[in-house]
């Protein structure tokens, strides 16, 4: 159980998650994000906390546990819903 205002529990990310995750970040180049589980809040829209295998692009690739923060405000004009990305954090590294 969350309280109002904080964000929920992690859960495992779902199809409508995904097509968020996706907006929000198809124009970021050299990493490639596979997100596993999110948690929301929600105020003047939607903030979303994903936690992603990461694969950053560089020689050699490095891998990386990263939280990827998105907004997705409430509005009906579509050009102002669009989600985006607010912060990009890399937690841990991997080989």
């Amino acid at each position: 159980m969350s309280c109002p205002g904080n964000f929920t529990f992690y859960r495992d990310v779902n199809c409508q998650d995904l097509v968020i995750f996706h907006e929000a970040t198809c124009e970021l180049r050299g990493t490639t994000y596979k997100p596993y589980l999110v948690s929301t809040q929600e105020v003047n829209g939607i903030n979303f906390r994903f936690i992603c295998n990461s694969t950053f692009m560089t020689r050699p690739p490095q891998n990386a546990i990263t939280m990827v923060s998105i907004f997705k405000p409430f509005c009906k004009d579509k050009d102002k819903a669009k989600p985006y990305v607010t912060n990009i954090c890399k937690m841990g590294c991997y080989k």
